[in-house]
């Protein structure tokens, strides 16, 4: 474990148990605290990738993941921000390296995104693209300098296809261009602020825009610039769902330490059937944590020896970090299930981790339509889908 990481780890704590904190009012509002925004900026959470000459950690992507999944434990929204805003930089080297260090030049900059190229439009222009639409569940939206947003490039007024696929492109646009739509009302997750946001007849310079959904670096940022863009992104989102589970393991612990159940003169840690549910939780979340944890460092290690990143691993990778976050969504399916009334009680942790997991693993990324491209894949079909 490198000094930074350790570093890293121990500023979580302190922001990590404030989110918890405050957790109820960033629900209410919506997105996070502003207590919480600022303890994540002056702990540099946000910025773990940025490399150290521009005052980030210079972390790696395994190293990244052990920060998110930390972060996670302690607040379920804490945690998927860090990762959705803290991942922000892996975009860097597919744009200039000029463009990268002013937008994380500045100490709070930070870049949140929704790469959905459906919802937007990009007209090209002398010198870049003109983008009109909507970008949509953009987490972390109130708290970033700039969005990343998806178009389908339109020439000659219609809509551009190579070779049968749509021509997309993706832009990095000040948030100042942006109006933040008030549309996130889900189950879980509801402090992560993922508005819809919208921009009119923003001019995007091509030195920030770049090829979507395969972009190639432009400069060398490291083993980061040998992955593809959709492998470097999945490990972030499944440490999230991973460190929710961590932390109900935790919060299970402790309640049934205390609590008596209803009709019964022994606390919950004295009956049989918890006994059971935290056994199994225990079991499941160690393997979640192994599939998460290999799969990055294989991944990494690949990247490092500069081996090609083919469908094959790409496939392994996808399917390790969706069954991670599906073993975890069972453990806290489990421990749920078994606090009986304090698990369903609002406010509370348990309750508040139950539903953060299941939303979180609604993501394009986690969500059960991998399996169906990861099945089509093993037959020998073609994946209909660019992300794998």
């Amino acid at each position: 474990m490198s000094a930074a990481l350790d570093a890293a780890l121990a500023r979580v704590d302190e922001v990590g148990a404030l989110a918890a904190k405050l957790a109820d009012e960033s629900e209410r509002q919506g997105h996070l605290h502003d207590e919480v925004v600022d303890a994540f900026h002056e702990a540099g959470l946000w910025r773990i990738l940025v490399p150290s000459d521009l005052g980030g950690s210079g972390l790696t992507i395994p190293e990244s993941v052990q920060v998110y999944r930390a972060m996670s434990a302690h607040d379920g929204s804490a945690g998927w921000l860090a990762g959705i805003i803290g991942n922000g930089p892996l975009f860097g080297n597919f744009v200039d390296r000029a463009v990268f260090e002013e937008v994380y030049g500045p100490a709070r900059s930070v870049v949140a995104g929704s790469l959905n190229p459906l919802g937007g439009r990009a007209d090209p222009v002398p010198g870049g693209f003109r983008f009109n639409g909507r970008a949509t569940n953009v987490s972390g939206c109130h708290e970033a300098s700039w969005i990343m947003a998806g178009a389908w490039i339109h020439r000659d007024g219609a809509k551009s296809w190579v070779d049968g696929r749509p021509e997309m492109v993706a832009g990095i646009i000040p948030i100042a261009s942006v109006t933040i739509e008030d549309t996130w009302s889900t189950t879980g997750m509801r402090a992560t602020g993922s508005d819809d946001c919208t921009y009119v007849d923003v001019l995007v310079p091509d030195e920030r825009t770049f090829a979507w959904p395969e972009p190639a670096p432009r400069w060398d940022a490291g083993p980061a610039s040998h992955m593809p863009m959709h492998a470097q992104l999945g490990t972030g989102v499944a440490a999230t769902v991973v460190g929710i589970a961590c932390g109900t393991l935790d919060r299970f612990v402790e309640l049934a330490l205390a609590k008596r159940p209803a009709a019964n003169t022994t606390v919950l840690a004295e009956r049989s059937f918890a006994h059971m549910a935290l056994g199994e939780a225990a079991g499941l979340v160690r393997v979640a944590e192994d599939a998460l944890r290999g799969g990055t460092a294989d991944l990494w290690a690949r990247a490092e020896r500069l081996e090609a990143i083919d469908e094959t691993v790409r496939l392994d990778l996808r399917l390790r970090m969706v069954t991670a976050a599906r073993l975890a969504v069972r453990a806290t399916d489990l421990l749920h299930d078994a606090a009986g009334m304090s698990g369903v009680r609002v406010p509370s942790p348990l309750e508040r981790a139950w539903r953060d997991a299941h939303t979180a693993v609604q993501h394009v990324l986690l969500s059960t339509g991998r399996l169906e491209v990861a099945g089509r894949v093993l037959l020998g079909r073609d994946p209909e889908s660019p992300v794998i």
